[in-house]
């Protein structure tokens, strides 16, 4: 992080304490070892070398932070069906206001003989100038619990140095997969909101708060995805509230209602009862929810439920502390500005727009925008820096031009069913959906004035929408691979996905592989971010057709076309195009 990283996050924290509110900021990042195979790197939460891994990134870490360090071995959670609790590794660490934003580390005291290889100990309880760290295992990962940090400098200490220990002992926060797409370390980058203490929490001192962030999130459909990871929608680990079951949805303006009468005079239990019955997922989850309050005020969640705090879950791991820095900054400002100011707004039923519009990086972006000009006008905007690492998009995966137009094909969001029982997989430590699928943005950008031409993707005609500044949008949803065990059993790949453009006359072909288009296995995982772009580069073959393109008919109408059904009679989007709601 540069010096003008932390002029912006130095700001942020004088802005926030104008507002007179004591918003600390947590996390739970999570690191893989992305060169390895093994199950427990993969999907497993615990064997091999994860332990031992762990432990080593807590020792490369405990330097890192403010002396002095007392590392030791904690008891950890025992999950059901599971034979024994999961390790858990700890550091009780200083916190110091104003730490110092290099991470420059005083040295530490000698720790006792291997503290961390003797028997299990309760957990601590820190004070306020203490933080206490764990790191333990999950599917996948090994997943690091940072305290809360009472300002965005010390968050952004903490994450500088926990960063660079993960890489000094060969763990990442991201994976390379064989064909160089690039995904998170698949364990999630939740962030946590609370206070100094569990009475001195900020939902608690102004009890609006939590309404006004569930009215915020809910029209701001940005901050459910922008940030989100591959598996998104009610099968993923954070569904909005209005994903659901629609039955629960309907009564949540009931709840905020009830809680706006209440004004300043709604206690903790109130918040509490009155939401968490609904913030969950379809199965009636209450840990996988958009916004978790199963510790705000928890009676039923010994020892860790009666902690004040908020978790936002809507969020993959980033590949970077500056992006996760951007994002916590993002989320505390947006919770300083519901905290002092009213938020009444009614909540807004998007129906399929949610997915089919804010789906896509385009219109994530703009309302993305919204957000920023709104902290702006309560004087909380991050600075230049942060903004543009909140507003950097998907990497494109074709680029071209014609006759002084340009079309885009981007990633977009997919929004994954989950297979099979829902409550059968409630108690296995990973859900099996069915990823098949995969959604492409199609943006053209003719000169002004100019027709945009038309688009095909496996010979259908993609509709293109106005999407402002000069842009026309479009999407495709289309079939990457055969899943075993899957829905659509008889459906083939769409491989490789061909995408037509023609205007004026003239025309390009794009072709997308998923695979490597020259066939057989790759060599390995690629080794580095260059590699990993080399292999997605070479996937998208571009030529000029030899004759003009006649694009079929699909009855699409929005922003979506499924090629995977566009010829079955009667497969029509539910979304009208044009339709916005402002915010």
């Amino acid at each position: 992080m540069d010096a003008g990283f932390h002029a912006e996050v130095t700001a942020h924290d004088a802005a926030v304490a104008r507002c007179d509110v004591d918003l600390w900021i947590g996390a739970e990042p999570t690191f893989t070892d992305r060169r390895s195979q093994e199950p427990w790197w993969l999907w497993t939460a615990e064997g091999g070398d994860k332990e031992e891994r762990a432990r080593a990134l807590l020792e490369a870490l405990a330097p890192r932070l403010p002396a002095p360090v007392h590392l030791l071995r904690a008891r950890g959670r025992h999950y059901p069906g599971e034979a024994a609790p999961r390790f858990c590794l700890g550091a009780l660490h200083a916190r110091r206001r104003g730490a110092r934003l290099d991470g420059a580390p005083e040295a530490p005291p000698a720790p006792p003989a291997d503290p961390l290889a003797g028997e299990p100990l309760p957990p601590p309880s820190p004070g306020l100038d203490e933080a206490w760290l764990t790191v333990t295992p999950d599917p996948a990962v090994v997943e690091v619990n940072l305290a809360p940090a009472h300002d965005l400098a010390t968050f952004a200490a903490w994450c500088e140095a926990l960063y660079g220990a993960a890489d000094e002992v060969g763990l990442a926060p991201l994976r390379y997969r064989y064909n160089g797409d690039v995904t998170d370390s698949g364990g999630g980058g939740q962030l946590t909101l609370g206070g100094p203490t569990a009475e001195g929490s900020p939902f608690f001192r102004r009890p609006q708060l939590l309404p006004r962030l569930l009215r915020y999130l809910n029209r701001h459909p940005s901050l459910s995805y922008a940030f989100a990871p591959e598996c998104v929608g009610s099968a993923g680990q954070g569904p909005r509230a209005d994903e659901g079951v629609r039955e629960r949805f309907e009564e949540l303006p009931v709840a905020l209602e009830q809680l706006s009468a209440r004004g300043d005079q709604a206690t903790p239990e109130e918040l509490w009862s009155a939401l968490a019955p609904l913030l969950v997922d379809s199965a009636g989850n209450s840990h996988r929810a958009e916004v978790n309050v199963e510790k705000l005020w928890n009676p039923w969640l010994e020892e860790r439920g009666r902690l004040g705090l908020v978790e936002l879950r809507a969020l993959r791991m980033p590949a970077t502390p500056e992006r996760l820095v951007a994002i916590a900054a993002l989320f505390r400002a947006v919770a300083a500005r519901l905290a002092v100011s009213r938020y009444e707004e009614p909540l807004v039923d998007w129906g399929a727009q949610l997915h089919a519009r804010f789906g896509l990086p385009w219109f994530q972006r703009r309302d993305l925008e919204r957000v920023l000009d709104d902290l702006d006008a309560h004087g909380l905007g991050p600075g230049p820096l942060l903004r543009a690492e909140l507003l950097r998009g998907p990497e494109p995966i074709a680029t071209v031009a014609l006759d002084g137009a340009v079309l885009e094909i981007a990633p977009a969001l997919a929004f994954w069913p989950l297979l099979g029982d829902v409550a059968s997989q409630e108690r296995s430590g990973a859900r099996l959906v069915d990823a098949s699928s995969a959604r492409l943005q199609l943006s053209v950008t003719p000169p002004a004035g100019e027709d945009p031409g038309h688009v095909a993707a496996a010979s259908w005609r993609v509709p293109l929408h106005d999407g402002g500044a000069g842009a026309r949008i479009g999407s495709v949803l289309y079939r990457t691979f055969t899943p075993r065990p899957g829905l659509h059993p008889s459906l083939a790949p769409e491989d490789p996905l061909v995408v037509d453009w023609e205007r004026n006359g003239r025309r390009v072909r794009v072709a997308l592989h998923a695979w490597n288009p020259a066939g057989g296995a790759y060599d390995g995982l690629p080794a580095d971010a260059a590699e990993a772009r080399r292999r997605r580069r070479e996937r998208a073959f571009v030529s000029t057709p030899a004759q003009p393109v006649a694009p079929r008919a699909s009855g699409a109408a929005g922003l979506l076309l499924d090629v995977r059904g566009a010829g079955a009679p009667g497969l029509r989007p539910a979304v009208a195009p044009g339709e916005e709601v402002p915010p």
